[in-house]
């Protein structure tokens, strides 16, 4: 899924910026899903809309919902079970560097926790909606 690839990405980038190749197609059912935004130049969050109209120089950013779906279903389950510290997560586990590169958690000792969007985004997802779903 390209969604997916430029989600992941853009989760990576540590400011959570969109590849700048991703095509305007893309980017429009990404924004339309509510997986992206954009900024103004002041930094007021425009609608989808106004986004999509936008010439400024900014970047697409993406949103919590994003982070999610970029998530696969082992890597969602295992952000959960991180949370409540029921999977503790060694740093070499390879899903766990997946969740470090996409600052959703973060080596604590010899173990990896984390990171205060990491616990966000399940306290948003997992407790307040139907499973693992988006």
């Amino acid at each position: 899924m390209r969604e997916r690839e430029y989600l992941t990405r853009a989760a990576r980038h540590p400011e959570g910026h969109v590849p700048g190749e991703a095509s305007a197609r893309l980017v429009e059912a990404m924004l339309m899903e509510g997986w992206i935004y954009r900024e103004d130049g002041d930094g007021f969050r425009l609608e989808p809309e106004e986004a999509l109209a936008f010439r400024g120089r900014t970047a697409w950013k993406i949103t919590p919902d994003g982070r999610w779906a970029a998530l696969g279903l082992r890597q969602r389950v295992l952000l959960a079970g991180a949370q409540t510290g029921s999977r503790p997560l060694a740093c070499d586990d390879v899903r766990a560097k997946t969740l470090v590169e996409m600052h959703l958690a973060e080596a604590v000792g010899d173990a990896v926790g984390l990171t205060v969007l990491g616990d966000e985004l399940v306290r948003a997802f997992v407790t307040s909606r139907d499973g693992y779903q988006p």
